[in-house]
């Protein structure tokens, strides 16, 4: 088998650059992202009614919303409950089904190693919650969960098994924020320096007042980023800290490094009719009102986007129907604007009642940004070279060896010819004899002779010692 080794300009590591799409559709405190519905599971738990129907309904068979993504898509349709423990002294294989399926009122308990008062039998304490997660026994390497405090890792005994829990999830989120929520609160202390000094409540920032110096970084690209009206321009006559504000979060996993710019696209609907719609046209991350030209704040801009952070900041109040429609949104406004854009979404921030808004519905449409690093090789097979074979096929003949009758002797047979396989215009003889190969696979090596890749061809590549070929391979790294 002949080796090669890749020359200087045989080996380019690229950049791939992909767009996917991105949608999310809001209506009654569901999100469905990329049109992916919810999917009732045959065992997994009912669940309470997020919907305006009443009653419950099956959680879904990603124990998620369809406008939420499932890390690895474990625990796909898994019965969630307390099982007991995996193994106990008083049952060694506790049936999962004698158990009542959402009753944690199991008390398996873990056994203690008779040996070894201060231990316990690891299977004894790793619980049967019916889905699958992470655990790690205690054992004397030390090693444990990076989210396991060193205080809590040595409170435990030798055999104790530290776990975490799937799935995890992850989802788009919307805050609201009025002209009179908090965005900062200090600390309170109180005391003096002679008694002492006593805090009385620690101060917090809200997720809205903890982006200002990023929104005032990107100052340089428009304007409208700007956090405070003191820092503005004239005609920006407002800050962030005592207007109406709608903030909306779409994690990274949803659209990669970057929503590319200029992709951004949200619609308010009423009643399935359109009354307003924004999009970033001149690609600076401002969102202008461009749809419908009679609607009321039509050319005005409504927000800004953090492309790089995956934020939304909505700032247009005005009301989208002109006094026709009104709705409780949960705000101070009870009337379509883009401060109560997807508003049914409303789950953290100072305002955390979510309201479903029956009447009206939201589209969010976008492109992430995938960077996909691939590695092309030029592996060459020189004229010349690569026309001989181990392949017994590649012989007119095999005879194996000629082996005296003492057997106390191997002689090579040195006259098995190479089967000519060149074609001729007639049909009884052959044509001049070549040396002929194919080329079937090709294989990739480290530096240590480890096999890493295999390339193979559609069909075998026919070698002769005229020809040479280079062949091109692409690898997602």
């Amino acid at each position: 088998m002949p080796i090669y080794k890749f020359k200087h300009n045989d080996v380019y590591i690229n950049t791939i650059k992909s767009y996917p799409s991105v949608k999310y559709f809001i209506y009654g405190g569901d999100a469905f992202y990329n049109n992916t519905p919810t999917i009732p599971g045959t065992e997994t738990a009912p669940a309470t009614d997020r919907g305006p129907g009443g009653g419950t309904i099956p959680e879904d068979i990603r124990h998620t919303k369809g406008g939420s993504v499932n890390l690895f898509e474990l625990n796909v349709n898994r019965a969630q409950g307390d099982f007991g423990y995996i193994a106990s002294s008083s049952q060694a294989n506790p049936d999962p089904s004698s158990a009542p399926r959402y009753d944690s009122s199991v008390t398996w308990q873990p056994q203690v190693i008779a040996s070894d008062p201060q231990a316990i039998e690891p299977l004894t304490s790793v619980r049967n919650t019916g889905l699958i997660y992470q655990f790690m026994v205690k054992d004397s390497t030390r090693i444990g969960f990076s989210s396991v405090s060193s205080t809590a890792f040595n409170a435990g005994v030798v055999g104790e098994v530290f776990t975490g829990s799937y799935p995890f999830t992850a989802s788009i989120t919307k805050e609201y924020y009025s002209a009179t929520d908090y965005r900062q609160q200090a600390s309170e202390i109180s005391g003096d320096e002679n008694d002492g000094l006593t805090i009385d409540s620690y101060g917090s920032v809200s997720h809205l007042y903890a982006l200002k110096n990023t929104l005032n970084h990107y100052t340089y690209v428009s304007p409208f980023y700007t956090y405070n009206a003191v820092d503005a321009p004239p005609s920006l006559n407002r800050s962030l800290d005592d207007v109406q504000v709608g903030l909306i979060n779409v994690p990274t996993i949803f659209y990669g490094s970057q929503i590319k710019p200029g992709s951004v696209n949200l619609s308010f609907y009423v009643s399935g009719s359109l009354v307003g719609r924004l999009r970033d046209i001149n690609r600076d991350g401002v969102l202008y009102q461009t749809e419908p030209s009679w609607a009321a704040g039509s050319g005005s801009d409504a927000g800004v986007v953090l492309y790089n952070e995956g934020f939304l900041v909505l700032t247009g109040s005005w009301d989208l129907t002109s006094g026709d429609h009104s709705e409780n949104y949960g705000t101070t406004d009870n009337f379509p604007s883009w401060v109560n854009f997807a508003q049914p979404l409303v789950n953290v921030g100072p305002s955390a009642t979510p309201r479903p808004a029956l009447s009206s519905s939201f589209l969010i449409e976008m492109s992430g940004t995938n960077k996909t690093q691939a590695i092309t090789m030029f592996a060459t097979a020189p004229k010349g070279e690569m026309n001989q074979s181990s392949n017994p096929t590649f012989t007119t003949y095999y005879t194996g060896a000629i082996a005296p009758a003492n057997n106390q002797a191997y002689i090579q047979n040195q006259n098995v010819g190479i089967k000519n396989i060149v074609k001729s215009d007639y049909n009884t003889p052959t044509g001049s004899f070549e040396r002929t190969t194919y080329i079937s696979k090709i294989g990739i090596y480290d530096k240590d002779m480890n096999l890493i890749a295999l390339a193979k061809p559609a069909t075998p590549i026919k070698k002769t010692a005229q020809r040479d070929f280079t062949f091109k391979i692409e690898l997602d790294i």
